[in-house]
């Protein structure tokens, strides 16, 4: 990712807390299923879901308690550790992934968790018990990070903020559809743009198993971002046709890291298709900008360090992240573009 989110505890993550804490009780609890295995505040949840919720926290309990002492832990911790998320993405946990058409009781554990999602987490119920929606923590979490307008995974796409109508759509970082246990843990729900979230991009993606083992945590305080260096590998006179060579950069050396995330999110792919389709509107943009009239008080080295200074706070603002280092690239990498700029300083 190049920037980290902040995290914002609210009383949506309340209802992964929930769920948690019947696992845990469940894992010594064997004299009944009954109302104490739930928390104050969700069993009047469950009980207005009893199909998605009651009857399988029921089927769930009566198959756990059938278990020996040993592989009841198994089976609940099986649920805990894996929404040990920074754990998971540090390569110190690999959960195991639902593939293939689920059996017995992990069909209703499945289900279970994406109905969470899908029914519970933005539901009537949880809604009037809460006195909240989805869109309360939108807002609340767009407050926080108020300062990241341009997707983080991607640097590409903007974001909805908590000033727009629409709101961005809820990303599983571990998808659902793999690791339905962390469907409803907001630690695993990241905002993103509708392209880092489309199937041509990430999609249903085995985040884990396409990645060398480590994985940005999306909400790590002490990520330090990525940088972007854009060289021109192979000049062309048609410079929509230039072969770029991209460079990320890391100060914290997680290149283990940023391997995962370019193949989890086609990001060199993109990258190329994104520069190549604008590079000739950002190289206008330049050469008018520096044959402007009204600079012409200014020399023109003047002109050119003007120009990137301006660039570098938009991109110190967060408002654009590819544009400078390509022109960079551009300028100082391409003999073709380089002469036609000096042909013109003398026109």
């Amino acid at each position: 990712m190049i920037r980290a989110y902040k995290y914002i505890d609210t009383v949506h993550s309340k209802l992964h807390e929930y769920v948690i804490s019947f696992f845990l009780k469940i894992e010594t609890e064997t004299n009944g299923f009954k109302d104490e295995l739930f928390e104050p505040e969700f069993l009047p949840i469950v009980n207005r879901h009893q199909k998605i919720l009651k009857n399988r926290f029921k089927t769930i309990y009566d198959h756990v308690s059938s278990l020996e002492a040993t592989d009841r832990q198994l089976f609940c911790q099986r649920v805990i550790e894996s929404n040990q998320i920074e754990k998971i993405c540090r390569g110190e946990y690999r959960p195991q992934a639902f593939i293939g058409k689920s059996t017995g009781i992990d069909v209703t554990l499945k289900e279970l968790f994406l109905d969470l999602y899908n029914q519970v987490l933005d539901g009537a119920p949880f809604q009037e018990n809460a006195n909240t929606k989805l869109r309360d923590h939108f807002n609340q979490f767009c407050d926080i990070n108020v300062d990241i307008t341009l997707c983080p995974i991607c640097g590409i796409g903007e974001l909805k903020k908590s000033q727009d109508e629409t709101r961005d759509q809820y990303d599983h970082y571990l998808p659902k559809s793999l690791y339905p246990f962390s469907s409803i843990n907001f630690y695993n729900l990241v905002l993103c743009c509708k392209e880092c979230n489309s199937f041509e991009a990430k999609g249903d993606k085995d985040t884990i198993a396409v990645s060398t083992g480590k994985l940005f945590f999306p909400y790590d305080d002490n990520h330090k971002g990525i940088s972007l260096a854009v060289n021109v590998k192979h000049d062309n006179p048609d410079i929509e046709k230039i072969d770029w060579e991209l460079i990320f950069n890391i100060p914290d050396n997680k290149n283990d890291e940023i391997e995962s995330w370019k193949t989890i999110y086609s990001i060199e792919s993109r990258y190329q298709g994104y520069v190549r389709a604008r590079v000739m509107k950002w190289y206008k943009y330049y050469f008018g900008f520096i044959r402007n009239s009204k600079l012409a008080h200014l020399d023109i080295s003047d002109r050119k360090q003007s120009f990137m200074v301006s660039l570098e706070l938009n991109e110190s603002l967060g408002l654009n992240f590819i544009s400078k280092p390509t022109l960079e690239g551009l300028l100082s990498g391409s003999n073709i573009v380089q002469a036609e700029i000096e042909a013109m300083e003398y026109v």
